[in-house]
């Protein structure tokens, strides 16, 4: 039940903010309809298959951080597919006597059209979203613009089924703006309720860290290819309206320049908030209008003066705000805040497991180095074992094999009787393991619950035989509690480590790793670290592996140390036994007392 009340109440919400953002468009479109003709009625028509189509991208770029060039095509796609499934089949044997596939004899209503158009370009989108989705850094923007070019030449070449260059008309209008706002409705709503689920809300961990999110259990992939299928669904949706709208479809309605104008929408307003693609929309639409008018040769003569507009208003925004004008502020967000209860559940603490984390005869090379040359660690279920080293021992190194970040070119990795050699970080994380790292990895977007709620999420689906301790419970063991609500990236340097932590816990993990935790720190706040690695520890049941060059919290934390020189383990024991072997002293302090 407590998951259907959550699946009602996340509807319930974004169906508010959604009906709450068309009012308030409604309104403005009502007041500036209301005293023109038909000109402003085309000019509204336009406005909302732009909100389609910016939510779509939004979906996409505004949830994974990739961003593409290449939305027209798919748009494109959707436009001819309408067309040719649209038009009356007398007016198509004559426009298109040759056209293949039978579709002679194929002729939908609007509704069939519209659903026609957003299957053909789903299934040629999630083929092209299988390329865009695996690649990385630029990758992923120049496929989407290759798209784009491939699809207008396949357009323009396509003759018996486009018409080529010339475009299709006869296409029976939409009467009036009804469907277009309903259209508009749906998007907003799609779009509101992709964020609110679980993929949509790991799509956005990817944008914020691509290294981080692995490390949590979350697949760059699957979260980025459910995004953009509903972005190429959304595409389609607002290109089979407008074509309906406008009767008939051209390549030169699906240009780059087209996709660019888009774009600058949803920059404009903030491509992290739904709220500010729809703010973004209605400027960019406005003021493009307006500075047309005003560029007629009866009033200032100016040639390309919405381009003037269009430029001076992306450089205001990058130069005074550059994630836009409202950033990460949402409606449905503020809703969300505003609705939050905490759970009434009890403090729990687990019970530690029985899984022995035991990692032995690790070798990595990196070229003609060697970075680890036979060494390996074990930890108990509920010990906490410290890991120290002069720098460039392999410390880091060996976090990362075990971790499933670098791959060893020798040795075991095994959680119990769980092979983890090779295995990446997803699995890893999955299988038990949870991390921080050295540089901090927060999700400085999100607040400070929503990052530990996204462990949570996944421990969810991939930990459920472990014991759960609710979100703000650990955020209470680490301090936090107060600042939920606040913005992981405003918090202070010693409370995002804080946060790492406890966004590790919420893994519900059998271990632990701190990739030095008191780095940057001052001695008493590490002396709350220990305090907080200790408690929240104990809550969820896990052992601790810690790296920190601090040998004061490292003697003050650990069971056991273990200590690497050059790759391989010099010494271990309990602190009290580390501080009298002359060896570590020689190699860690640069003594030989």
């Amino acid at each position: 039940m407590p998951a259907v009340q959550q699946m009602l109440t996340r509807t319930g919400r974004s169906v508010f903010a959604t009906a709450a953002l068309v009012a308030v468009v409604a309104a403005l479109a009502s007041l500036y309809t209301s005293s023109g003709g038909a000109s402003r009625e085309s000019l509204i028509a336009e406005m909302l298959t732009n909100f389609i189509f910016v939510l779509g991208m939004q979906v996409f770029i505004g949830n994974t951080g990739v961003l593409s060039f290449g939305h027209m095509a798919f748009a494109q796609i959707a436009a001819y597919a309408t067309a040719v499934v649209a038009i009356p089949l007398a007016a198509k044997v004559k426009a298109l006597p040759d056209i293949p596939f039978g579709l002679d004899t194929v002729h939908f209503g609007a509704f069939g059209a519209t659903a026609f158009a957003i299957a053909i370009t789903l299934v040629v989108g999630a083929v092209f979203g299988i390329a865009v989705c695996r690649a990385s850094g630029l990758a992923p923007t120049m496929i989407t613009l290759a798209a784009l070019f491939v699809v207008e030449q396949v357009v323009k070449n396509w003759s018996e089924l486009t018409r080529g260059a010339g475009g299709l008309s006869g296409i029976p209008r939409l009467q009036g703006n009804g469907w277009l706002w309903v259209g508009a409705g749906i998007a907003l709503v799609v779009a509101h309720l992709f964020q609110e689920t679980r993929i949509g809300r790991f799509a956005i961990a990817t944008r914020e860290d691509e290294l981080a999110a692995p490390a949590l259990g979350i697949r760059l992939f699957t979260a980025r290819y459910a995004a953009w299928i509903v972005s190429i669904g959304l595409i389609a949706l607002g290109s089979s309206l407008r074509a309906q709208s406008l009767g008939s479809v051209n390549p030169k309605q699906f240009t780059l320049d087209q996709g660019i104008l888009l774009l600058v929408m949803l920059v404009v307003g903030g491509m992290r908030s739904i709220s500010g693609a729809v703010l973004g929309t209605v400027l960019i639409t406005a003021g493009t209008e307006l500075f047309r008018q005003l560029g007629d040769p009866q009033r200032l003569d100016i040639e390309r003066f919405p381009d003037l507009f269009l430029g001076g208003t992306m450089l205001l925004v990058m130069l005074l705000r550059p994630g836009g004008l409202l950033g990460d502020r949402d409606l449905a967000g503020w809703l969300r805040r505003r609705m939050y209860r905490r759970p009434t559940a009890e403090p729990v603490t687990a019970s530690p497991g029985t899984a022995v984390l035991k990692a032995s005869e690790i070798e990595v090379h990196f070229g003609g180095f060697i970075a680890l040359d036979g060494a390996g660690l074990a930890v108990r279920p509920g010990e906490v074992v410290g890991l120290i080293g002069p720098n460039g021992a392999g410390k880091t190194t060996l976090f990362n094999v075990i971790t499933g970040l670098v791959r060893e070119q020798g040795g075991r990795v095994l959680l119990g009787d769980d092979e983890l050699t090779h295995s990446n970080p997803v699995q890893v994380a999955r299988a038990g393991l949870a991390r921080t790292f050295q540089n901090l990895r927060v999700f400085k977007n999100l607040s400070t619950r929503e990052n530990v709620a996204l462990a949570a999420l996944v421990s969810a689906r991939h930990r459920p035989h472990r014991t759960r301790v609710d979100v703000d419970t650990l955020l209470d063991d680490v301090g936090l509690g107060e600042w939920a609500d606040r913005q992981a990236g405003t918090l202070d340097y010693g409370n995002q480590r804080r946060l790492e932590l406890a966004r590790a816990a919420a893994l519900a993990p059998d271990f632990l790793l701190l990739d030095e935790p008191t780095s940057g720190m001052s001695d008493q706040e590490s002396l709350a670290m220990v305090n907080s690695v200790r408690t929240v520890a104990a809550r969820i049941g896990a052992g601790v592996l810690v790296i920190d060059h601090d040998l004061g919290f490292i003697t003050r934390i650990s069971d056991h140390i273990v200590v690497l020189n050059e790759g391989r383990v010099l010494a271990e024991g309990t602190p009290a036994e580390v501080r009298a072997n002359p060896q570590v002293a020689e190699a860690y302090l640069g003594s030989s007392a």
